[in-house]
C-alpha cells in the first residue's frame, strides 16, 4: 500500500485504478462530501463519471487546491 502525505495528513492510495471515490476525495480536501458534490456539479473540479459515480484523480484534486490557493500579502 502506497502512503502519501499532504498538508500533514496521510492519504493511503490503495486503489488500483488510480481513481478516488467521493468520500476519500472529500477527506483529502478536508471538506464535507456535500461540499465536494456541490463543487463538482458546478464543474469547478475535474471528475470522472463512471455510470452514476463521481471519481477523482489525485492530481486533479491537487490542481484544484493549487487553483484555490491565495498567496499571503507581505504586510511589512
Amino acid at each position: 500500500m502506497n502512503e502519501k502525505i499532504r498538508s500533514g495528513k496521510s492519504y493511503k492510495d490503495d486503489n488500483v485504478d488510480g481513481l478516488i471515490d467521493m468520500d476519500t476525495a472529500a477527506k483529502y480536501l478536508g471538506i464535507k462530501k456535500s461540499s465536494l458534490y456541490r463543487i463538482s456539479m458546478r464543474k469547478e473540479i475535474t471528475k470522472v463519471k463512471i455510470g452514476r459515480l463521481n471519481k477523482f484523480r489525485k492530481n486533479d484534486l491537487d490542481t484544484f487546491i493549487d487553483k484555490n490557493t491565495i498567496e499571503a500579502e507581505n504586510l511589512l
